[in-house]
């Protein structure tokens, strides 16, 4: 097992003079702070399940200066009474960690029953508005009662780090009283970190430190399994990573004791960057209460085809797939399309023996396929309900698989078309009654309905982004789009599923794909499209195109660098807030968000993106936008000489006519291959440096190209030029990735910007390659629901 530890250069073939030092005018100061800077650490646990032999917790207390000897008050507040807490806390001359030691009598504790308390350290002069000054904790007497040991699969370091994905013991406790509320101890411990690692206690303890953590899981609902926010007990110290922290971002499930959540469903945080990463990316993650049993009783039918003998007879043909532990089949063919609810009524039939014609399969051992072939004369839709039986021979109605298939009999009938149709417009035009809660400008309501739909698959994106994908419509909603729900898909049979598109950039056309296939097995793929409205915009600065340009020296002579930006009102009424789309060079899809302060006659872009806003700044780092391309803005105020290319944007504006007229930050912008967990063959694609970039209203396209057409050309003149399209595809993929090894700047004119150093990897200091994460994109996904 092994870990991989990756370096990126800090900088490279930087030119000299590129970015110059000046002057701090823009810079903010946070408050002033003095004093030793007394805190509660963010590590703190919330709550603290005590066991029948504990009379004592610790509370942790930090500060950042510890030169001297110091004492500290604490106020505390325990409504009980049955706590014994110091009035202060005290730190040793030299120490900067000292220990607030809070005791009490177990037996005079009840079981089951929280005990709030709460602290603040009551020196002002000594904390921080940096840190914790408050903390509130719950102690509850033990609730727990062991249930034995299960078994815990980790998806969770390993991914970050390159490193393995182990299954370890792990003991496993329940709730005395609240149904459903499991404790697995110590989870992350050292038995897990050599696990993931490969490594020793010893080895890792140079880079790890570990403080046994239980974690608390809630299954009170199997359906919707929870994992809250909590600390892991984790603490990385080389990168300065700190704690790490773990918890769910999508609801998990509990079937026949297994915990499992969906992949990329849970996240990883470190305190130490404040910031998080999708975990889970491999969707293994996984939790067995003990005596729990994995079990493979998964079963799939598909029509395979219709066969006709010597006397004309015809007959159908289905595969049966069957999974390792499953060993009979029961099923039935029903001649005609039956609902859902007929479906489960036929499953419980033939689970129970009572179904007419039942047909039996028997005897099968280990996973497999089985073809049954049986005579069927008539022509149209049938139904095949099939049930599968464990491994005791017990029939398992609950998870009966059911499929349509359509029958050509003798005749050679063909199936009946699909019935599909989908409208796409203004809330204001489509549904009225929506229109103030979903103005024209940023939303666009949408309608599918047809007859004996079997499926419906959605995309939407700007009609721009779809042209120039380079795929088909059907292959973009194939790839890209999202299934309706059950029933949605119901409306759609009937009266018709409506729905809204929230969140859209105004004044810009969209376009919906919509595949739906029906009950016979027969496909269409149909668009609409519609622009969203402008906004009834009043502001001040002056919205609309950008020409930016800036003149670069390169090997053989000059290129002018060129970019048509876009600034457009974040919503109506809001004179200050506003998105920033096509910055640096034509990636459709990306919008930034921008404040405008007309005091300093600044637009400022904080480096975060629309749709995107969990991923916090993206400036200065790659960002994978599809499973092999990334992006990168590198952003430097040239008043910083130790900028690492994360830097706010900053656009002047002129006082008196409200335009941008100059660039007030260095900007590159960078394209690269995913290849694995890196990013290689990085090409330049577009530099605007603050001494020499101009910036002018722009109102007609430029010669001989136009805004589907124009082309991204690579800086210099040896570069690999890189065209449009493939950038389009990027974003069309959706935003996958945040990929951690920073962009570094180039020099102007170079081929390429980024260098990585090989190094053999250290088994006992693993450094994360690649943090996976999945940007989300909100256009076809919405919280609205329209009436019917």
């Amino acid at each position: 097992m092994k870990s991989l530890k990756i370096f990126i250069l800090a900088a490279v073939a930087i030119v000299a003079g590129l970015f110059a030092a000046c002057s701090d005018d823009d810079f903010k100061a946070g408050p002033a702070v003095s004093g030793t800077q007394v805190y509660f650490p963010e590590s703190i646990a919330a709550e603290y399940s005590i066991g029948d032999e504990v009379s004592e917790i610790v509370i942790p207390v930090m500060r950042v200066v510890g030169t001297e000897a110091q004492t500290v008050a604490v106020l505390a507040d325990d409504k009980s009474g049955l706590f014994s807490i110091p009035a202060s806390v005290s730190f040793a001359a030299g120490e900067k960690k000292a220990e607030l030691l809070m005791t009490f009598d177990r037996t005079q504790l009840e079981d089951g029953t929280d005990y709030p308390i709460s602290f603040l350290l009551n020196d002002e002069e000594n904390t921080t508005p940096y840190g914790n000054s408050q903390l509130a904790i719950t102690v509850t007497p033990w609730p727990w009662e062991l249930l034995g040991t299960g078994l815990f699969r980790e998806d969770y370091l390993g991914p970050l780090f390159g490193a393995a994905s182990p299954e370890i013991e792990v003991p496993i406790h329940k709730h005395k009283s609240r149904e459903g509320i499991y404790m697995v101890e110590d989870m992350f411990g050292w038995n897990y970190l050599t696990e993931v690692f490969g490594a020793t206690q010893a080895q890792l303890s140079k880079q790890w430190s570990i403080t046994p953590t239980n974690i608390v899981i809630d299954c009170s609902d199997p359906n919707a399994v929870n994992l809250e926010r909590q600390w892991t007990g984790i603490t990385e110290s080389t990168n300065g990573y700190g704690d790490f922290l773990i918890w769910s971002d999508e609801p998990g499930t509990l079937v026949d004791g297994v915990v499992t959540f969906p992949k990329d469903g849970m996240s990883c945080g470190m305190l130490g960057t404040q910031k998080s990463y999708y975990a889970n990316s491999n969707g293994n993650f996984r939790i067995l209460l003990p005596g729990a049993e994995i079990v493979d009783y998964s079963l799939a039918v598909e029509y395979d085809s219709m066969r006709v003998d010597g006397d004309g007879v015809t007959s159908a043909v289905l595969t049966f797939n069957y999974g390792a532990d499953v060993t009979g089949i029961g099923y039935v063919v029903v001649p005609s399309n039956i609902s859902a609810e007929e479906r489960a009524t036929l499953a419980a039939a033939i689970a129970d023996g009572s179904a007419k014609d039942l047909n039996k399969i028997e005897n099968l051992d280990g996973s497999g396929s089985v073809t049954e072939k049986f005579v069927l004369a008539g022509s149209g839709a049938h139904t095949v309900v099939a049930v599968a039986n464990d491994k005791n021979g017990q029939p398992l109605a609950a998870d009966f698989v059911a499929i349509n298939f359509f029958f050509p009999g003798s005749g050679g009938a063909a199936a009946p078309d699909c019935d599909v149709q989908a409208q796409l417009g203004l809330p204001s035009a489509l549904v009225p009654e929506n229109a103030a809660k979903y103005p024209d400008q940023n939303n666009l309501a949408f309608s599918v309905k047809g007859s004996e739909l079997q499926s419906v698959r959605t995309y939407l994106n700007k009609t721009a982004v779809i042209q120039g994908a380079g795929m088909t419509p059907e292959q973009i909603v194939t790839n890209h789009g999202n299934n309706i729900s059950a029933d949605q898909l119901s409306a759609a049979n009937g009266t018709g599923f409506a729905n809204i598109f929230i969140e859209l950039d105004p004044d810009t056309s969209y376009t919906l794909i919509v595949k739906a296939t029906n009950v016979y097995g027969k496909s269409k793929v149909v668009t609409a499209e519609c622009s969203t409205a402008q906004i009834d915009y009043t502001g001040e600065l002056v919205i609309g195109n950008y020409l930016m340009q800036y003149e670069v020296t390169g090997e053989s002579g000059n290129t002018t660098v060129k970019n048509v930006l876009t600034v457009v009102p974040k919503e109506a009424g809001n004179d200050v807030d506003f998105f920033v789309s096509n910055l640096g060079t034509k990636i459709s899809g990306i919008s930034w968000y921008a404040a405008y302060d007309s005091a300093a006659s600044t637009l400022t872009l904080s480096g975060i993106w629309k749709g995107d806003e969990n991923l916090g700044s993206v400036l200065g780092e790659w960002i994978g936008i599809s499973e092999t391309e990334a992006v990168a803005f590198i952003s430097k105020n040239p008043s910083d000489d130790q900028s690492k290319g994360g830097d706010p944007i900053v656009f002047k504006v002129d006082p008196a006519t409200k335009q941008l007229v100059k660039l007030n930050t260095n900007l590159q912008v960078q394209v690269g291959t995913i290849e694995g967990q890196s990013v290689t063959n990085p090409q330049l694609v577009a530099i605007f440096n603050a001494d020499g970039t101009t910036i002018a209203p722009y109102t007609k396209p430029e010669a001989g190209t136009s805004a589907l057409s124009a082309k991204m050309q690579s800086v210099g003149h040896s570069a690999v030029k890189v065209p449009y399209r493939s950038v389009a595809d990027m974003r069309l993929a959706g935003r996958r990735n945040l990929l951690k090894s920073n962009a570094v700047s180039a020099g102007e004119g170079l081929t390429c910007p980024v260098r990585t150093l090989s190094v053999k990897p250290e088994r006992c200091e693993p450094s994360p390659k690649t943090f996976g994460r999945v940007a989300t994109f909100k256009l076809v996904d919405s919280s609205a629901r329209l009436a019917k």
